[in-house]
């Protein structure tokens, strides 16, 4: 028998970008479904609490003080705190979400309007402590965040009007209570954030949220019928390489063909599709995610991640 998922709610999911600080309330805990950046896809659960072993990426409700004490609501990735590139933190609680930490440098125009969302100086801002609001392995993450990582570069003219800068000397190494700060050491572009996992015992046989697994599937959406490959399979879905791409709307039926001439039936929607503009673009298909928890398809997950990697 299928095991439902009770929390879950498709209409819920929402862009990275849009997340407001009403639905950190109602939601303390929302998992990462895929993308990067503002349009990365978070979906709602019902987790009290987190650990650095989990297959997936959560963010979590997370408050923030400011130098002159107010208080904000936001979210960070607190699985992973030995970094601001892993934490990436966020205050939603103003008219815009304000970060703290960016993949490539950014201009002094792009920190002033940040600081003119909170409406705040950057000597009212730094330094700002945080906590996350959910347990990680059964303790609190909080830090300090001392500036934003990486640092932008000095401007070659004045602020523009009504843009308040207070240029000074870069920040010092950023100092987070939980762990030392190394946000030099890795950029990450493809996803809002991953744990790290290298040394970390027992944890590093979990590296690969997403694995690479090609199977020839089957699909269905009401009349629409379309084949396809699939091109990495997670815990909560896949991503299937094809050319006839479901909508986002009604639930799609997908056969998986499997070794040995087994198959797996398989249930979901449509959470993202890449349509290919030209013959050079990537491949086109849709990223599905499952609407059924599946034994079979969790033993099937197991099995890849106990795989031998080739030499």
């Amino acid at each position: 028998m299928h095991r439902r998922r009770t929390w879950d709610n498709f209409d819920a999911v929402k862009r990275l970008g849009d997340l407001t600080a009403e639905d950190l309330v109602a939601s303390p805990v929302w998992r990462y479904e895929g993308g990067s950046g503002a349009d990365a896809l978070v979906v709602p659960v019902k987790r009290p609490s987190l650990s650095q072993s989990d297959d997936e990426i959560f963010l979590a409700a997370t408050e923030f003080e400011l130098f002159d004490a107010t208080r904000h609501l936001g979210f960070c990735f607190p699985a992973d705190d030995s970094g601001i590139d892993y934490l990436q933190p966020v205050i939603v609680s103003g008219p815009r979400q304000v970060s703290f930490w960016f993949d490539q440098p950014v201009s002094q125009e792009t920190i002033g309007e940040q600081w003119a969302a909170l409406g705040k100086e950057p000597a009212d801002i730094f330094p700002i402590s945080f906590h996350c609001l959910v347990p990680v392995d059964g303790r609190t993450v909080s830090g300090r965040i001392d500036g934003v990582a990486p640092s932008p570069p000095a401007p070659a003219e004045p602020a523009a009007e009504g843009i308040a800068i207070q240029p000074g000397p870069p920040p010092e190494p950023r100092d987070f209570d939980a762990a030392t700060t190394r946000s030099a050491d890795r950029m990450l572009t493809a996803r809002p954030v991953g744990a790290r996992r290298k040394g970390m015992g027992p944890v590093d046989t979990r590296t690969a949220r997403r694995r690479k697994a090609e199977w020839t599937v089957e699909f269905q959406q009401g009349p629409l019928q379309g084949t396809g490959v699939t091109g990495d399979v997670s815990p909560r879905g896949m991503f299937v390489r094809t050319k006839q791409i479901p909508g986002t709307g009604p639930m799609v039926r997908l056969t998986v063909n499997l070794p040995e001439g087994r198959k797996l039936v398989l249930r979901g929607k449509v959470v993202r599709s890449d349509e290919a503009t030209s013959p050079s673009a990537a491949s086109p298909g849709f990223g599905l995610r499952l609407a059924d928890d599946l034994p079979d398809y969790e033993d099937l997950l197991s099995r890849l991640r106990d795989k031998p990697k080739p030499k």
